[in-house]
């Protein structure tokens, strides 16, 4: 007797279910993004493959690379801002935990470039 979850079958439906949160989650940042005003915001997948493989998931939210995780637990951010391009936009790691929340990573330089940019506008 084959235990439930262990056929080979289920751990592809079980992949595609995690494959398919993951593009939901991407699709609701592209979403949130629109309503903050960045009106052409979308899914890398919808827009361009090449964009997808440059690690970029939210297209059109420009000074911002994004990548989006969604996992059932916290993972370490480190990897993926690594693999991220290192040029003049600010990458983002938008990582959602099944349960328990929403967190957005990025550079400790970068973050210090905002605040001192929303310093000078005289924004904080």
């Amino acid at each position: 007797m084959i235990k439930k979850g262990n056929t080979p079958e289920s751990k592809s439906r079980s992949g595609r279910g995690i494959r398919k949160r993951g593009n939901n989650y991407e699709v609701l940042i592209a979403k949130q993004f629109r309503e903050l005003g960045w009106e052409k915001s979308c899914t890398a997948r919808a827009e361009s493959r090449n964009a997808d493989s440059q690690k970029r998931d939210i297209m059109f939210v420009q000074p911002f690379r994004i990548q989006c995780k969604c996992r059932n637990n916290f993972s370490s951010p480190v990897n993926d801002l690594k693999e991220m391009p290192q040029d003049e936009e600010y990458n983002l790691i938008f990582q959602k935990v099944v349960g328990v929340g929403e967190y957005i990573v990025m550079g400790k330089s970068d973050f210090y470039e905002l605040i001192i940019m929303l310093k000078k506008e005289k924004i904080i």
